[in-house]
Parts: C-alpha cells; structure tokens; sequence
C-alpha cells in the first residue's frame, strides 16, 4: 500500500498539483456562488467581466517568461544556488510596459479611474505571484506551488471577498478585496520562494541592459498562441453583455466555472509535470518521449474528468439548486460544457508538451488561425442578430480547441 501510495499519489506530480489546483477551483466556485446569490444580475455579470479581464491582463503582461525561462532558472537556483539577474530583469521591464498598456486598456473598458489605478499593482503583483509559483517547481516540487496559488490565494480571496460584499456590496468593493488578496499573497510568496532555495539575495537584480528583445519577442509569439482561449473567455463575456445582456454574462461565467473545472484539472497536470515535460537536451525530444508523455497525462486526467462529466450529466439539476439557485433553467447548456471539457482535455496535452519545448511549427500561422477562428465568432451575433446565444457561446469554447488540436497533430508529425 504504502509503495503504491509512493508511486501514484506522493511522487505524482500531476496528482499533486491537480489536487490543489481542485482545492483552490472549488473554493472560488464556493465564492462565486455566493456572489451570485448576493449580488444582482449587473453587479454579478460586472465581476465576471472584471475577474476576467484581470486575469486576462495579467496574463499577456507576464508574456510567458516563466515558461521560456524555466529550464535556465532551474540551473541557477539547483546547481549554483543563485538567481539569474537577466531573468529579473526581463521580467520586471516586460510587465512594467505591459502592466501600463493593460491598465490603459481596463480604464476604457471599465470607464473608471480607480480600478485602472488598482489595476496596475495588481497585475504587477499577480505576475510575480505566477513566475514564483512556476520556478518553485525547479525542484521538482509542486508544494510551494500549490500552498501560494490555490491555498493562500483562494482562501484569502474567499474570506475578504465574503467580508467586502457584507461591506460595500458592489464591485469596487470587490476589486478592493482582490488587491489586498494579491498583495498579501505576493509578500508570502517571496518570503517563501526565498527560504526554499537558499539563494543570494544579492544576485537578484534588475539591469535595462539585461533585456532582451528576441526573448520578449518569442515571449509575444507564445503569448498570442496561448492567449487566445483566455482573449475568447474575455469576449464571452465583454461582447456578451453587449450582445445579450448582464443575465446572459451572468450564465456564462457560471458555465465557464463548470467547464474550466476539466481544464483547470488538465492544465494542473500538465504544469505540474512541466520538469518532467520540458527536455534537458533537444536530442531526446522524439516521437517516442511525446507518446509516453501524452498517455502519461491522461492517465492522471482521465479518471477525473470522466468522474466529473458523469456527475454532471446525471445531477445537473440538482448542483445548479446547490449553488446557483437562479440559474437552474441552464441546466441542460451544464451538460453539453461539460463534453466540450473532454475535448480540451483530450487535446492539451499534445499541444503543451510542444509549446514547453519549442516544438510548434509555423507558430504564425496557427496564431493568424486562431485570432481570424475568435474573430468570426466574435462578429457573428452583430450580422446575425438573431443568433442562438447559447450556441455562441458553446462556439467560443471551442473555436481555439479545435484550431490548436489541427496544428499539434500537424506539428507532431513533422517530429522524428
């Protein structure tokens, strides 16, 4: 027993981060769920546009660093104990350029000078909490990991998020509670980030002259491929509002709640093997290394997100009276999200093990692929103004999946 404990649960990596990313997913539905009932329909539908343009924001700000570093931060911080300053630095340039753009950008959405103020520090501290999550897995350890982005987050999110509705009860009350969330998370990160590897805090330094355009450049590349299912959860909601009203951003985020659970649970098995996943030498990246990489991941996923589609399709009715009691009405739009998060889980893996080694071929054209994809179904509600609004947005879920899942097979193939 305890062997088998040892070797599928404790040095799991996947198992492990899955299990906190699970954790922190269903103390924000716990949250999510009680703005829901509390707040009405326009405040509730004006948190999820701003949740998601945050995460959004941070998103493209911290421009995927932490992916094309990581191999270079794990050397460091294992074999010489040290921090890569050109790492910092270009970390630190890249989000104070684009954290300015992003809070520019959230005023003209929001129409509001005190959440683009707030948003500026939170995403720069959102961006830092993620780079220290991500490199704390160079040792092949996903705990501080998990303990900073799912335990410490969510939970304080969860209680001040609670205690601001109490409060205020409105969004800026919200955006207030997430920040003193983001702060406090980021100064437990450092503090432990530190005390894990023992460097020098002398070497962390941040020098312009450090900065490199052809890793910022790479970074943008990676950033526009994997941005776009975020961008189009974006505009599920943003563009729904304008097509369809606050109930329809109201239903949707509640939905992408439920399908984000199979994504979330595939994504934290994919970052949770990301060492295991990312080859040191680009010689023992094969055909062979892909496949037993693939089945590895969906090993780890498959039970789960099997367990949780049939729970939904048999009790749909029943988890939307638990936790959303407005929304029962979309009980079958539940069942059909919860297929499509098969379909992401089926493709991601594939997709990921590339992207972590710099495997995706014709990186521009997938990315054209997919703004064009996002972009028709963007614009589809404006010519048809009668369109399905359930259909549509069963149409952005998947738009991106489909295009990724076509060029990963494409860019497998060319593999030797």
């Amino acid at each position: 027993m305890k062997r088998l404990f040892n070797t599928y649960i404790k040095n799991n990596l996947g198992i492990l981060n899955l299990f906190g990313k699970t954790l922190g997913r269903f103390l924000f539905l716990l949250l999510t769920s009680f703005f829901a009932y509390k707040l009405s329909f326009k405040d509730f539908a004006a948190f999820a546009i701003f949740w998601t343009t945050l995460r959004m924001l941070t998103f493209f700000s911290a421009n995927n660093l932490y992916i094309i570093y990581f191999n270079e931060v794990r050397e460091s911080l294992i074999n010489h104990k040290k921090w890569p300053a050109n790492v910092s630095s270009n970390i630190a340039l890249t989000v104070l350029v684009l954290g300015l753009l992003s809070s520019i950008i959230s005023f003209f959405i929001f129409d509001s000078i005190w959440i683009a103020v707030l948003m500026f520090p939170s995403l720069v501290l959102f961006v830092l909490i993620r780079n220290i999550a991500e490199f704390s897995k160079s040792d092949n350890s996903v705990y501080l990991s998990i303990f900073i982005e799912d335990i410490v987050f969510y939970f304080l999110f969860f209680v001040i998020g609670i205690s601001s509705v109490y409060i205020f009860n409105n969004l800026m009350g919200i955006v207030i509670a997430l920040f003193l969330t983001i702060f406090i998370t980021a100064i437990t990160s450092l503090i432990l980030f530190k005390n894990k590897f023992k460097f020098k805090i002398n070497t962390f330094k941040i020098r312009p002259k450090d900065f490199s355009f052809k890793v910022f450049r790479l970074g943008i590349n990676y950033t526009f491929l994997r941005g776009n299912e975020i961008l189009a959860s974006f505009g599920a909601r943003y563009l729904g509002q304008i097509y369809f009203g606050d109930i329809f951003v109201s239903y949707a985020h509640i939905m992408y709640q439920f399908y984000n659970l199979s994504a979330l649970i595939t994504m934290a098995v994919i970052s949770g093997l990301q060492s295991k996943i990312t080859v040191k030498i680009d010689a023992d990246f094969n055909k062979i290394f892909v496949r037993e990489m693939y089945v590895k991941i969906l090993k780890t996923i498959i039970p789960v997100v099997f367990g949780i589609i049939i729970i939904i399709t048999l009790f749909n009715s029943q988890i939307l009276a638990l936790f959303f009691t407005k929304y029962t009405q979309y009980n079958k739009l539940l069942v059909k999200v919860s297929f499509i998060g098969l379909i992401f889980m089926m493709v991601q893996p594939l997709v990921y093990i590339l992207i972590y080694n710099n495997k995706i071929s014709n990186i521009r054209f997938l990315n054209l692929m997919q703004y064009l994809g996002i972009t028709i179904v963007y614009v589809l509600p404006f010519i048809f103004p009668k369109f399905n609004e359930q259909y549509w947005l069963l149409m952005m879920m998947t738009i991106i999946i489909t295009i990724q899942g076509v060029f990963a097979i494409v860019s497998y193939k060319t593999i030797r």
